[in-house]
Protein backbone atom coordinates (compact mmCIF):
# COMPACT_ATOMS: atom_id res chain seq x y z
CA UNK A 1 0.00 0.00 0.00
CA UNK A 2 1.14 3.32 -1.10
CA UNK A 3 2.86 5.35 2.18
CA UNK A 4 1.62 2.31 4.02
CA UNK A 5 3.89 0.12 6.74
CA UNK A 6 2.98 -3.51 6.80
CA UNK A 7 3.52 -6.07 8.67
CA UNK A 8 2.16 -9.56 8.34
CA UNK A 9 0.20 -11.23 11.78
CA UNK A 10 1.04 -14.90 13.10
CA UNK A 11 -1.99 -17.02 13.53
CA UNK A 12 -2.93 -17.26 17.27
CA UNK A 13 -2.29 -20.23 19.24
CA UNK A 14 -5.10 -23.09 19.23
CA UNK A 15 -6.37 -24.17 22.45
CA UNK A 16 -8.97 -25.32 24.28
CA UNK A 17 -11.81 -22.99 23.76
CA UNK A 18 -14.19 -22.10 26.63
CA UNK A 19 -16.53 -19.78 25.40
CA UNK A 20 -17.69 -19.69 21.37
CA UNK A 21 -20.34 -17.99 19.61
CA UNK A 22 -21.32 -17.72 15.87
CA UNK A 23 -21.72 -14.70 14.37
CA UNK A 24 -23.05 -14.23 11.28
CA UNK A 25 -22.12 -11.07 9.36
CA UNK A 26 -23.95 -9.48 6.06
CA UNK A 27 -20.50 -9.00 4.43
CA UNK A 28 -20.57 -12.87 3.56
CA UNK A 29 -19.58 -15.98 6.09
CA UNK A 30 -19.95 -17.35 9.96
CA UNK A 31 -16.92 -16.81 11.72
CA UNK A 32 -16.20 -18.98 14.69
CA UNK A 33 -15.43 -17.00 18.17
CA UNK A 34 -13.53 -18.49 21.19
CA UNK A 35 -12.12 -16.37 23.52
CA UNK A 36 -9.32 -17.49 25.87
CA UNK A 37 -6.89 -16.18 28.67
CA UNK A 38 -4.06 -17.39 29.93
CA UNK A 39 -2.27 -15.07 32.78
CA UNK A 40 1.62 -15.35 31.35
CA UNK A 41 3.29 -12.60 33.66
CA UNK A 42 6.14 -14.69 34.50
CA UNK A 43 6.35 -16.69 31.78
CA UNK A 44 6.88 -13.19 29.46
CA UNK A 45 8.80 -12.07 32.01
CA UNK A 46 6.68 -9.08 33.11
CA UNK A 47 5.96 -9.82 36.56
CA UNK A 48 5.04 -6.21 37.91
CA UNK A 49 3.48 -5.10 41.27
CA UNK A 50 2.87 -2.58 43.17
CA UNK A 51 3.79 -2.21 46.80
CA UNK A 52 1.94 0.78 48.51
CA UNK A 53 4.23 2.62 50.95
CA UNK A 54 0.97 3.88 52.59
CA UNK A 55 2.60 6.42 54.54
CA UNK A 56 3.53 8.13 51.54
CA UNK A 57 0.01 9.53 50.33
CA UNK A 58 -2.25 11.79 51.86
CA UNK A 59 -5.07 9.96 54.50
CA UNK A 60 -5.94 6.70 52.87
CA UNK A 61 -5.25 7.71 49.73
CA UNK A 62 -3.46 4.75 48.95
CA UNK A 63 -6.13 2.77 48.37
CA UNK A 64 -7.14 4.55 45.12
CA UNK A 65 -3.92 4.07 43.45
CA UNK A 66 -2.72 2.14 40.12
CA UNK A 67 -1.16 3.51 37.33
CA UNK A 68 0.08 2.08 34.04
CA UNK A 69 0.77 2.99 30.45
CA UNK A 70 1.92 1.28 27.27
CA UNK A 71 4.00 3.04 24.61
CA UNK A 72 6.53 2.11 21.73
CA UNK A 73 9.10 3.84 23.59
CA UNK A 74 12.33 2.60 21.43
CA UNK A 75 10.08 2.80 18.09
CA UNK A 76 10.62 -0.74 17.35
CA UNK A 77 7.01 -1.38 16.42
CA UNK A 78 6.80 -3.59 19.28
CA UNK A 79 4.64 -2.23 22.33
CA UNK A 80 6.23 -1.78 25.75
CA UNK A 81 4.74 -1.30 29.56
CA UNK A 82 5.44 1.37 32.40
CA UNK A 83 4.17 0.18 35.73
CA UNK A 84 3.82 2.10 39.64
CA UNK A 85 5.19 1.01 41.57
CA UNK A 86 3.55 2.63 44.71
CA UNK A 87 6.63 3.76 46.85
CA UNK A 88 7.19 0.05 47.90
CA UNK A 89 8.90 -0.92 45.25
CA UNK A 90 10.55 1.45 42.51
CA UNK A 91 8.70 1.40 39.02
CA UNK A 92 9.10 -0.88 36.46
CA UNK A 93 9.47 -0.22 32.40
CA UNK A 94 8.78 -3.88 30.36
CA UNK A 95 10.56 -3.63 27.36
CA UNK A 96 9.27 -5.83 25.30
CA UNK A 97 12.39 -7.96 23.07
CA UNK A 98 10.25 -8.96 20.43
CA UNK A 99 10.39 -12.78 21.14
CA UNK A 100 7.29 -12.51 23.47
CA UNK A 101 8.98 -11.91 26.33
CA UNK A 102 9.70 -8.36 28.26
CA UNK A 103 13.12 -6.97 30.29
CA UNK A 104 12.44 -4.53 33.20
CA UNK A 105 15.07 -2.13 31.91
CA UNK A 106 13.53 0.79 34.16
CA UNK A 107 17.02 1.90 35.52
CA UNK A 108 18.83 1.69 31.94
CA UNK A 109 16.40 3.74 30.89
CA UNK A 110 15.92 6.26 34.07
CA UNK A 111 12.50 5.90 35.52
CA UNK A 112 13.09 3.64 38.43
CA UNK A 113 12.06 6.01 40.87
CA UNK A 114 10.70 4.90 44.05
CA UNK A 115 7.87 6.69 44.66
CA UNK A 116 4.11 7.17 45.70
CA UNK A 117 2.73 6.95 41.62
CA UNK A 118 -0.62 7.75 40.81
CA UNK A 119 -1.09 7.56 37.19
CA UNK A 120 0.92 7.37 34.21
CA UNK A 121 0.00 8.21 30.62
CA UNK A 122 2.16 8.69 27.46
CA UNK A 123 2.74 11.51 25.19
CA UNK A 124 4.70 13.09 22.42
CA UNK A 125 5.21 16.45 24.11
CA UNK A 126 7.52 18.03 22.36
CA UNK A 127 6.66 16.65 18.16
CA UNK A 128 10.54 14.98 18.09
CA UNK A 129 8.77 11.50 17.61
CA UNK A 130 9.82 9.43 20.41
CA UNK A 131 7.02 9.06 23.09
CA UNK A 132 7.39 10.37 26.73
CA UNK A 133 5.70 9.83 29.94
CA UNK A 134 3.97 11.96 32.50
CA UNK A 135 3.59 10.06 35.96
CA UNK A 136 1.77 11.81 39.10
CA UNK A 137 3.17 11.17 42.44
CA UNK A 138 2.58 12.11 46.00
CA UNK A 139 6.33 12.10 46.82
CA UNK A 140 7.93 9.90 49.42
CA UNK A 141 6.90 11.45 53.03
CA UNK A 142 6.48 9.12 55.90
CA UNK A 143 3.49 11.07 57.70
CA UNK A 144 0.68 10.43 55.89
CA UNK A 145 0.44 13.73 54.07
CA UNK A 146 2.28 12.87 51.17
CA UNK A 147 4.43 15.68 48.74
CA UNK A 148 3.39 18.31 46.75
CA UNK A 149 5.24 18.90 43.24
CA UNK A 150 6.55 15.79 42.94
CA UNK A 151 4.73 14.87 39.40
CA UNK A 152 7.35 13.71 36.85
CA UNK A 153 7.45 14.38 32.42
CA UNK A 154 9.81 12.04 31.86
CA UNK A 155 11.15 12.95 28.60
CA UNK A 156 12.20 10.36 25.99
CA UNK A 157 15.99 11.67 24.71
CA UNK A 158 15.16 8.55 22.11
CA UNK A 159 18.96 6.78 23.06
CA UNK A 160 16.87 4.44 25.21
CA UNK A 161 16.72 6.96 28.12
CA UNK A 162 14.28 9.47 30.02
CA UNK A 163 15.54 12.74 31.43
CA UNK A 164 12.96 14.10 34.01
CA UNK A 165 11.63 17.35 32.68
CA UNK A 166 8.39 18.28 35.10
CA UNK A 167 10.25 21.57 36.43
CA UNK A 168 11.00 22.96 33.82
CA UNK A 169 7.62 22.14 31.49
CA UNK A 170 5.56 23.33 34.49
CA UNK A 171 3.70 20.58 35.55
CA UNK A 172 5.01 19.13 38.70
CA UNK A 173 1.96 20.26 40.71
CA UNK A 174 -1.81 19.16 40.78
CA UNK A 175 -2.82 20.25 43.94
CA UNK A 176 -0.46 23.00 45.87
CA UNK A 177 -1.99 22.47 49.23
CA UNK A 178 -2.00 18.44 49.52
CA UNK A 179 -1.15 15.79 46.69
CA UNK A 180 -4.08 14.04 45.80
CA UNK A 181 -3.13 12.85 41.87
CA UNK A 182 -5.85 11.00 39.83
CA UNK A 183 -5.76 10.42 36.41
CA UNK A 184 -4.02 12.14 33.36
CA UNK A 185 -5.92 12.95 29.95
CA UNK A 186 -3.79 13.35 26.42
CA UNK A 187 -5.29 15.63 23.59
CA UNK A 188 -5.27 18.52 21.49
CA UNK A 189 -7.59 20.18 22.82
CA UNK A 190 -6.82 23.48 21.02
CA UNK A 191 -5.80 21.96 17.34
CA UNK A 192 -2.72 23.46 17.66
CA UNK A 193 -0.73 20.07 16.64
CA UNK A 194 0.65 20.05 20.06
CA UNK A 195 -0.68 17.86 22.54
CA UNK A 196 -2.23 19.11 25.93
CA UNK A 197 -2.77 17.30 29.10
CA UNK A 198 -5.92 17.28 31.56
CA UNK A 199 -4.82 16.43 35.04
CA UNK A 200 -7.27 14.98 38.07
CA UNK A 201 -7.56 15.26 41.76
CA UNK A 202 -9.53 12.85 44.15
CA UNK A 203 -10.37 15.37 46.81
CA UNK A 204 -12.70 17.95 45.72
CA UNK A 205 -10.48 20.22 48.61
CA UNK A 206 -7.20 19.65 47.26
CA UNK A 207 -8.22 21.80 43.66
CA UNK A 208 -5.98 20.15 41.95
CA UNK A 209 -7.39 19.43 38.62
CA UNK A 210 -5.36 21.08 36.05
CA UNK A 211 -5.65 21.76 32.37
CA UNK A 212 -2.10 21.43 30.96
CA UNK A 213 -2.19 23.50 27.50
CA UNK A 214 1.18 23.30 25.59
CA UNK A 215 2.91 26.15 24.56
CA UNK A 216 4.98 24.39 21.83
CA UNK A 217 8.17 25.41 23.07
CA UNK A 218 8.05 22.13 25.92
CA UNK A 219 6.46 23.88 28.23
CA UNK A 220 2.87 24.25 29.70
CA UNK A 221 0.59 26.56 31.22
CA UNK A 222 -2.71 25.91 33.34
CA UNK A 223 -5.95 26.91 31.84
CA UNK A 224 -8.11 25.26 33.32
CA UNK A 225 -9.64 28.66 34.55
CA UNK A 226 -9.90 30.55 31.47
CA UNK A 227 -10.80 27.29 29.88
CA UNK A 228 -13.95 27.19 31.82
CA UNK A 229 -13.10 23.92 33.26
CA UNK A 230 -13.09 24.87 36.80
CA UNK A 231 -15.73 23.47 39.17
CA UNK A 232 -16.07 23.17 42.70
CA UNK A 233 -16.80 20.37 44.72
CA UNK A 234 -15.88 17.68 42.09
CA UNK A 235 -14.26 14.31 42.97
CA UNK A 236 -12.91 13.92 39.72
CA UNK A 237 -11.21 10.60 38.51
CA UNK A 238 -10.61 10.48 34.97
CA UNK A 239 -11.00 12.68 32.31
CA UNK A 240 -10.78 11.81 28.55
CA UNK A 241 -10.55 14.12 25.41
CA UNK A 242 -12.89 12.90 22.72
CA UNK A 243 -14.48 14.55 19.56
CA UNK A 244 -17.85 14.41 20.07
CA UNK A 245 -19.94 16.49 18.13
CA UNK A 246 -17.38 15.61 15.02
CA UNK A 247 -16.58 19.45 14.73
CA UNK A 248 -12.71 18.69 15.09
CA UNK A 249 -12.39 20.06 19.23
CA UNK A 250 -12.35 17.37 21.10
CA UNK A 251 -15.05 17.04 24.71
CA UNK A 252 -13.40 16.79 28.00
CA UNK A 253 -15.48 14.18 29.59
CA UNK A 254 -14.62 13.06 33.22
CA UNK A 255 -15.76 10.44 35.44
CA UNK A 256 -15.91 12.18 38.99
CA UNK A 257 -17.12 10.80 42.47
CA UNK A 258 -20.05 11.05 44.44
CA UNK A 259 -22.51 12.27 41.58
CA UNK A 260 -19.72 14.58 39.85
CA UNK A 261 -19.09 13.67 36.58
CA UNK A 262 -18.85 15.93 33.55
CA UNK A 263 -19.09 16.55 29.90
CA UNK A 264 -17.95 19.55 28.67
CA UNK A 265 -18.14 20.73 25.16
CA UNK A 266 -15.27 22.32 23.45
CA UNK A 267 -15.76 25.56 22.18
CA UNK A 268 -13.72 26.30 19.99
CA UNK A 269 -12.14 29.19 21.32
CA UNK A 270 -10.03 27.84 24.08
CA UNK A 271 -12.66 27.39 26.26
CA UNK A 272 -14.97 24.71 27.16
CA UNK A 273 -19.23 24.88 28.47
CA UNK A 274 -20.99 22.22 30.81
CA UNK A 275 -23.30 20.59 28.81
CA UNK A 276 -23.63 17.85 31.28
CA UNK A 277 -27.49 17.99 31.84
CA UNK A 278 -28.26 18.53 28.66
CA UNK A 279 -26.43 15.94 27.12
CA UNK A 280 -27.82 13.46 29.53
CA UNK A 281 -24.71 12.27 31.28
CA UNK A 282 -23.59 12.63 34.98
CA UNK A 283 -26.02 10.21 35.96
CA UNK A 284 -23.87 7.91 37.83
CA UNK A 285 -23.73 7.99 41.25
CA UNK A 286 -20.12 7.33 41.73
CA UNK A 287 -17.67 7.54 38.39
CA UNK A 288 -14.60 6.12 38.61
CA UNK A 289 -13.06 4.77 35.52
CA UNK A 290 -14.55 5.34 31.58
CA UNK A 291 -14.38 3.80 28.39
CA UNK A 292 -15.11 4.98 24.88
CA UNK A 293 -16.85 3.12 21.94
CA UNK A 294 -19.48 2.71 19.49
CA UNK A 295 -20.76 0.03 20.28
CA UNK A 296 -24.24 0.37 18.16
CA UNK A 297 -21.97 0.72 15.19
CA UNK A 298 -24.42 3.93 14.35
CA UNK A 299 -21.12 5.79 13.96
CA UNK A 300 -22.02 8.13 16.93
CA UNK A 301 -19.70 7.84 19.92
CA UNK A 302 -20.77 6.16 23.13
CA UNK A 303 -19.64 6.61 26.34
CA UNK A 304 -19.61 3.80 29.39
CA UNK A 305 -18.31 4.86 33.23
CA UNK A 306 -17.81 2.91 35.78
CA UNK A 307 -19.57 3.03 39.46
CA UNK A 308 -20.75 0.88 42.68
CA UNK A 309 -23.42 -1.88 42.25
CA UNK A 310 -25.09 -2.62 45.31
CA UNK A 311 -27.09 -5.88 45.86
CA UNK A 312 -30.01 -3.34 47.49
CA UNK A 313 -29.53 -0.03 46.66
CA UNK A 314 -31.14 2.46 48.21
CA UNK A 315 -34.41 3.79 46.60
CA UNK A 316 -33.60 6.81 43.85
CA UNK A 317 -29.69 5.11 43.85
CA UNK A 318 -28.44 4.72 40.02
CA UNK A 319 -27.23 1.49 40.68
CA UNK A 320 -24.12 0.21 39.09
CA UNK A 321 -22.25 1.16 35.66
CA UNK A 322 -23.76 3.89 33.00
CA UNK A 323 -23.55 2.83 29.36
CA UNK A 324 -24.60 6.42 27.88
CA UNK A 325 -25.54 5.67 24.44
CA UNK A 326 -25.22 8.90 21.48
CA UNK A 327 -28.34 9.25 19.50
CA UNK A 328 -27.21 12.76 18.12
CA UNK A 329 -24.15 15.58 18.74
CA UNK A 330 -23.72 16.29 22.37
CA UNK A 331 -26.56 13.74 23.51
CA UNK A 332 -26.82 10.44 25.08
CA UNK A 333 -29.49 8.02 26.25
CA UNK A 334 -28.43 5.91 29.23
CA UNK A 335 -29.39 1.77 29.10
CA UNK A 336 -26.70 0.72 31.05
CA UNK A 337 -28.69 -1.91 33.03
CA UNK A 338 -31.12 -3.15 30.25
CA UNK A 339 -27.89 -3.53 27.81
CA UNK A 340 -26.43 -5.75 30.26
CA UNK A 341 -23.58 -3.99 31.83
CA UNK A 342 -24.54 -2.19 34.98
CA UNK A 343 -23.25 -4.70 37.48
CA UNK A 344 -19.65 -4.58 37.46
CA UNK A 345 -19.55 -4.72 41.27
CA UNK A 346 -17.27 -2.17 42.16
CA UNK A 347 -16.11 -1.24 39.31
CA UNK A 348 -12.58 0.93 38.30
CA UNK A 349 -10.99 0.86 35.17
CA UNK A 350 -12.61 -0.24 31.97
CA UNK A 351 -12.30 -0.28 28.40
CA UNK A 352 -13.46 -0.80 24.89
CA UNK A 353 -12.05 -3.31 22.67
CA UNK A 354 -13.07 -6.11 20.08
CA UNK A 355 -11.76 -9.02 22.24
CA UNK A 356 -12.82 -11.62 19.41
CA UNK A 357 -12.64 -9.66 16.61
CA UNK A 358 -16.59 -10.32 15.39
CA UNK A 359 -16.11 -6.53 14.40
CA UNK A 360 -18.32 -5.25 17.81
CA UNK A 361 -16.42 -3.92 20.30
CA UNK A 362 -16.55 -5.49 24.06
CA UNK A 363 -15.94 -4.35 27.10
CA UNK A 364 -13.60 -5.07 29.75
CA UNK A 365 -14.14 -4.08 33.98
CA UNK A 366 -12.04 -4.40 36.50
CA UNK A 367 -13.21 -4.08 40.15
CA UNK A 368 -12.58 -4.23 43.76
CA UNK A 369 -13.26 -3.79 47.44
CA UNK A 370 -12.30 -6.57 49.50
CA UNK A 371 -14.89 -5.98 52.03
CA UNK A 372 -19.05 -7.60 52.11
CA UNK A 373 -20.77 -8.26 49.07
CA UNK A 374 -17.99 -6.98 46.80
CA UNK A 375 -15.12 -9.05 48.21
CA UNK A 376 -13.64 -10.98 46.00
CA UNK A 377 -15.45 -10.45 42.94
CA UNK A 378 -13.79 -11.61 39.94
CA UNK A 379 -13.79 -8.70 36.61
CA UNK A 380 -15.65 -8.32 33.96
CA UNK A 381 -15.85 -9.23 30.47
CA UNK A 382 -19.02 -8.02 28.92
CA UNK A 383 -19.29 -9.35 25.32
CA UNK A 384 -21.08 -7.44 22.63
CA UNK A 385 -23.72 -9.96 20.66
CA UNK A 386 -23.67 -6.69 17.77
CA UNK A 387 -26.33 -4.49 19.03
CA UNK A 388 -25.20 -2.89 21.57
CA UNK A 389 -26.41 -5.83 24.01
CA UNK A 390 -23.98 -7.53 26.14
CA UNK A 391 -23.10 -11.02 27.67
CA UNK A 392 -21.20 -11.57 30.75
CA UNK A 393 -17.86 -13.97 29.90
CA UNK A 394 -15.52 -13.50 32.02
CA UNK A 395 -15.18 -16.80 34.23
CA UNK A 396 -16.31 -18.97 31.18
CA UNK A 397 -12.74 -17.23 28.72
CA UNK A 398 -9.88 -17.48 31.96
CA UNK A 399 -10.35 -14.31 32.93
CA UNK A 400 -10.69 -15.39 36.23
CA UNK A 401 -9.01 -12.36 38.46
CA UNK A 402 -10.39 -11.66 41.53
CA UNK A 403 -7.59 -9.57 43.05
CA UNK A 404 -8.63 -5.84 44.16
CA UNK A 405 -8.37 -4.25 41.01
CA UNK A 406 -7.91 -0.99 39.83
CA UNK A 407 -6.18 -0.13 36.61
CA UNK A 408 -6.81 -2.00 33.07
CA UNK A 409 -4.93 -2.00 29.58
CA UNK A 410 -4.88 -2.86 26.54
CA UNK A 411 -1.87 -4.20 23.97
CA UNK A 412 -0.64 -6.42 21.35
CA UNK A 413 2.27 -7.47 22.41
CA UNK A 414 2.79 -10.50 20.95
CA UNK A 415 1.77 -8.93 17.58
CA UNK A 416 -0.63 -11.74 16.44
CA UNK A 417 -3.52 -9.40 15.69
CA UNK A 418 -6.19 -10.00 18.86
CA UNK A 419 -5.51 -7.38 22.18
CA UNK A 420 -4.11 -8.93 25.18
CA UNK A 421 -5.08 -7.56 28.86
CA UNK A 422 -3.02 -6.26 31.68
CA UNK A 423 -4.29 -5.68 34.77
CA UNK A 424 -2.85 -4.27 37.74
CA UNK A 425 -4.57 -4.74 41.29
CA UNK A 426 -3.72 -2.34 44.01
CA UNK A 427 -0.92 -3.21 46.33
CA UNK A 428 -0.10 -6.02 44.64
CA UNK A 429 1.07 -7.87 40.81
CA UNK A 430 -0.11 -6.79 37.65
CA UNK A 431 -1.44 -9.90 35.52
CA UNK A 432 -0.83 -10.35 32.14
CA UNK A 433 -3.39 -11.77 30.44
CA UNK A 434 -2.97 -13.31 26.90
CA UNK A 435 -5.51 -13.46 23.98
CA UNK A 436 -5.34 -16.99 22.57
CA UNK A 437 -8.59 -16.34 20.56
CA UNK A 438 -9.72 -19.30 18.31
CA UNK A 439 -11.25 -19.09 15.20
CA UNK A 440 -11.33 -15.16 15.30
CA UNK A 441 -12.19 -12.71 12.93
CA UNK A 442 -9.90 -10.63 10.88
CA UNK A 443 -8.56 -7.22 12.01
CA UNK A 444 -6.15 -4.44 11.21
CA UNK A 445 -4.20 -2.52 13.88
CA UNK A 446 -2.87 1.25 12.84
CA UNK A 447 -0.79 3.42 14.11
CA UNK A 448 -0.01 7.13 13.14
CA UNK A 449 2.96 8.99 11.81
CA UNK A 450 2.35 12.95 11.92
CA UNK A 451 6.24 13.66 11.28
CA UNK A 452 4.41 15.00 8.02
CA UNK A 453 2.42 17.54 9.28
CA UNK A 454 3.19 20.04 12.28
CA UNK A 455 -0.31 20.82 12.60
CA UNK A 456 -1.68 17.27 13.39
CA UNK A 457 -0.67 15.89 17.13
CA UNK A 458 1.68 13.20 17.79
CA UNK A 459 0.81 9.86 17.15
CA UNK A 460 -2.58 10.87 15.84
CA UNK A 461 -4.13 12.02 18.62
CA UNK A 462 -7.46 12.92 17.84
CA UNK A 463 -7.95 10.88 14.26
CA UNK A 464 -10.92 9.59 13.61
CA UNK A 465 -11.06 6.55 11.64
CA UNK A 466 -13.93 4.59 9.19
CA UNK A 467 -13.94 1.59 8.06
CA UNK A 468 -16.18 0.40 5.53
CA UNK A 469 -17.18 -2.89 3.72
CA UNK A 470 -19.96 -3.28 1.67
CA UNK A 471 -23.02 -2.17 3.78
CA UNK A 472 -20.81 -2.54 6.90
CA UNK A 473 -19.22 0.70 8.91
CA UNK A 474 -16.82 0.30 12.13
CA UNK A 475 -15.70 4.06 14.14
CA UNK A 476 -12.58 4.08 16.05
CA UNK A 477 -10.83 7.49 17.45
CA UNK A 478 -7.63 7.81 18.56
CA UNK A 479 -7.34 9.63 21.94
CA UNK A 480 -5.07 7.25 23.93
CA UNK A 481 -7.38 5.12 25.65
CA UNK A 482 -7.60 6.78 29.19
CA UNK A 483 -8.93 4.17 31.51
CA UNK A 484 -8.47 4.36 35.34
CA UNK A 485 -4.89 6.11 35.83
CA UNK A 486 -4.28 4.06 33.34
CA UNK A 487 -3.15 4.29 29.26
CA UNK A 488 -3.55 1.60 26.27
CA UNK A 489 -1.53 0.80 23.44
CA UNK A 490 -1.67 4.64 21.39
CA UNK A 491 -3.19 2.65 18.36
CA UNK A 492 -6.43 1.99 16.50
CA UNK A 493 -7.68 -1.46 16.58
CA UNK A 494 -10.61 -2.90 14.92
CA UNK A 495 -11.97 -6.61 14.86
CA UNK A 496 -13.99 -6.95 11.22
CA UNK A 497 -15.42 -10.99 11.32
CA UNK A 498 -15.04 -12.59 7.86
CA UNK A 499 -14.41 -9.42 6.26
CA UNK A 500 -10.94 -9.62 4.30
CA UNK A 501 -10.60 -6.38 2.71
CA UNK A 502 -12.29 -3.17 3.34
CA UNK A 503 -13.53 -1.09 0.51
CA UNK A 504 -12.18 2.11 2.18
CA UNK A 505 -10.54 3.19 5.11
CA UNK A 506 -10.93 7.04 5.74
CA UNK A 507 -9.00 8.72 8.73
CA UNK A 508 -10.53 11.93 9.34
CA UNK A 509 -7.67 14.50 10.54
CA UNK A 510 -9.20 16.88 12.92
CA UNK A 511 -8.27 20.33 11.42
CA UNK A 512 -10.85 18.57 8.46
CA UNK A 513 -8.57 16.93 5.96
CA UNK A 514 -9.87 13.57 5.34
CA UNK A 515 -7.84 10.98 4.19
CA UNK A 516 -9.20 7.87 1.97
CA UNK A 517 -7.12 4.54 1.54
CA UNK A 518 -9.09 2.18 -1.28
CA UNK A 519 -9.17 -1.72 -1.33
CA UNK A 520 -7.12 -2.21 1.86
CA UNK A 521 -6.64 -6.07 3.37
CA UNK A 522 -7.23 -6.74 7.06
CA UNK A 523 -5.15 -8.51 9.11
CA UNK A 524 -1.88 -6.37 8.97
CA UNK A 525 -0.55 -3.76 10.99
CA UNK A 526 -0.20 -0.02 9.26
CA UNK A 527 1.58 3.51 10.14
CA UNK A 528 -0.48 5.77 8.15
CA UNK A 529 1.31 9.22 7.45
CA UNK A 530 -0.91 12.33 7.89
CA UNK A 531 -1.27 14.39 4.59
CA UNK A 532 1.61 17.20 4.41
CA UNK A 533 0.83 20.52 4.96
CA UNK A 534 -1.08 21.79 1.87
CA UNK A 535 -2.61 18.43 1.38
CA UNK A 536 -6.17 19.80 1.65
CA UNK A 537 -8.19 16.94 -0.51
CA UNK A 538 -5.65 13.91 1.66
CA UNK A 539 -4.76 12.34 -2.27
CA UNK A 540 -1.09 12.72 -1.29
CA UNK A 541 -0.15 15.72 -3.72
CA UNK A 542 -0.70 19.44 -3.93
CA UNK A 543 -1.97 20.07 -6.98
CA UNK A 544 -4.79 22.66 -8.49
CA UNK A 545 -7.90 20.64 -6.27
CA UNK A 546 -5.94 21.77 -2.85
CA UNK A 547 -5.98 25.11 -4.44
CA UNK A 548 -9.46 25.03 -4.89
CA UNK A 549 -10.01 24.00 -1.37
CA UNK A 550 -7.66 26.64 -0.05
CA UNK A 551 -9.44 29.27 -2.26
CA UNK A 552 -13.17 28.26 -1.33
CA UNK A 553 -11.70 28.54 2.63
CA UNK A 554 -10.56 32.25 2.18
CA UNK A 555 -11.02 34.37 5.22
CA UNK A 556 -10.89 34.10 8.80
CA UNK A 557 -10.54 30.21 9.76
CA UNK A 558 -12.40 29.39 13.05
CA UNK A 559 -12.78 25.93 12.63
CA UNK A 560 -12.53 22.74 10.31
CA UNK A 561 -12.00 21.91 7.38
CA UNK A 562 -10.87 25.92 6.59
CA UNK A 563 -8.70 24.93 9.59
CA UNK A 564 -6.47 22.96 7.51
CA UNK A 565 -6.09 25.68 5.02
CA UNK A 566 -4.79 28.37 7.79
CA UNK A 567 -1.05 26.87 7.20
CA UNK A 568 0.53 30.19 8.67
CA UNK A 569 -1.57 30.17 11.81
CA UNK A 570 -2.34 33.31 11.81
CA UNK A 571 -6.55 32.69 12.00
CA UNK A 572 -7.58 33.30 8.73
CA UNK A 573 -6.79 31.86 4.82
CA UNK A 574 -4.92 34.48 2.99
CA UNK A 575 -2.29 35.27 0.74
CA UNK A 576 0.08 33.71 3.19
CA UNK A 577 -0.90 30.39 3.10
CA UNK A 578 -1.68 30.70 -0.95
CA UNK A 579 1.86 31.40 -0.93
CA UNK A 580 3.22 28.43 1.21
CA UNK A 581 0.78 26.13 -1.33
CA UNK A 582 2.38 27.65 -4.19
CA UNK A 583 5.45 27.11 -2.62
CA UNK A 584 4.87 23.26 -2.46
CA UNK A 585 2.96 22.74 -5.33
CA UNK A 586 4.41 19.71 -7.34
Amino acid sequence: MNRLETSSASAAAAQCVLAVATVALSTGGAVAQGVLFTEVAAEVGAAGQQSIHAAGYFSADEWVTGGMAVGDFNRDGWPDLFVLGGGGVPDQLFMNDGDGTFTNRASQWGVAATHCGGSAAVIDFNRDGWQDLYVTSSGLANDNQGQVGRHKLYRNNGDGSFTDMAFFAGVRYGSYSFPNPSGIAVGDYDLDGDLDLFVTAWRSQAAGNRLYTNLGDGSFVDRIVPAGVQTPGVWWFQGRFADIDRDGFPELLVAGDFGTSRYFVNDGDGTFSDHTAASGTGLDENGMGQALGDFDRDERPDWYVTSVHFNKPSPGFRNGNQLYLGDSPNHFVEDGEARGVADGRWGWGAIAIDLDLDGSEDLVEVNGRNAGEWANQPGRIFRNLGDAHFEEIALGCGFDDTGDDRSVVWLDFDRDGDADLVVQENNGPIRFYRNDLVGGGHWLNLAFDTSTNPHAAPDGFGVRVVARAGEETWTRVMDGGPSYLATSEPAVHFGFGAVETLDVLEIHWPRGVVQRIFDVPTDQFLVIEAPQECDLDGDGHITASDLAKMLSYWGPAIEPPALAADIDGDGSVGPGDLAILLGKWK
